[in-house]
């Protein structure tokens, strides 16, 4: 009697084919990116980090119309050789969402959202980046100094902050903020901080138009901070100069700004 052994991995092997040959086929996992959420904390920072991101891409403000608490805004920037954006403020009295997006319809191609030359892509990165360096240079003030900025509100600026556009009416609106990060107290004379036109000689301010807080002579005591407006006539300026009184010897000290 002749007696026959099947071998058991022949069993196996036959087995194991059936199941992958009878196993329906794996669908490619779809990996979903998604849109950083940008917000701001009221509709004034908003429109600022908005327009500083954009400035900082290397993109121009085409037209625009600012957002308010009810009234959304609408940014549009250009750019030689890449894609226009739009971006679209929301906005209440405190706080304020942020949406960006390509002013013409891209096509959905595999590796779009690696394109860096897109605006919806470029516009989030941007945005961030301004939105914490400024966070992190209130929070870390330079210490041992005393730190006073001047700086001159363009269009855009002077209707985000001040409601109207100053320099159609021939009037330059300047922010001016001192941060006494000093043991010693200083006095602050706005009628005494002067721009200098690029033609030479010096401009002092004007009285306020109004629409905002005009800055006021004032002493600033260590650790405080103030802030206010100046404003000057129309002109083409490169820098402001001034001086503040030291209280503990009544000494001054000069400044100048750099525009």
């Amino acid at each position: 009697m002749k007696i026959t052994v099947r071998p058991a991995y022949l069993t196996v092997c036959v087995l194991s084919f059936f199941i992958v040959s009878c196993a329906a086929p794996k669908t490619p996992p779809r990996v979903v990116i998604e849109k950083p959420k940008l917000t701001a904390t009221s509709c004034e920072e908003a429109n600022q980090l908005v327009y500083k991101a954009i400035q900082a891409m290397g993109y121009t403000i085409a037209e625009y119309s600012l957002a308010r608490p009810g009234q959304v805004g609408r940014i549009s920037a250009v750019k030689e050789n890449a894609t226009s954006g739009i971006v679209t403020i929301s906005c209440t009295e405190s706080s304020a969402t942020i949406d960006a997006r390509n002013a013409v319809n891209v096509p959905l191609l595999i590796g779009a959202a690696e394109r860096p030359h897109h605006f919806v892509n470029s516009f989030p990165m941007s945005y961030q980046m301004i939105q914490r360096r400024e966070a992190y240079q209130t929070a870390n003030p330079e210490t041992g100094t005393l730190q006073l900025t001047i700086v001159p509100l363009n269009s855009f600026e002077s209707q985000n902050i001040l409601g109207s556009d100053m320099q159609a009416n021939g009037i330059l609106p300047v922010r001016v903020t001192v941060q006494n990060n000093t043991p010693r107290p200083y006095a602050i004379e706005a009628s005494k901080i002067f721009l200098v036109p690029e033609s030479g000689g010096r401009v002092a301010p004007v009285s306020s138009p109004g629409g905002g807080s005009a800055l006021q002579d004032m002493t600033i005591e260590p650790g405080q901070s103030a802030s206010g407006f100046l404003y000057y006539p129309a002109g083409n300026y490169s820098s402001a100069r001034t001086s503040v009184i030291d209280k503990e010897n009544d000494e001054r000290e000069g400044f100048s700004v750099q525009f």
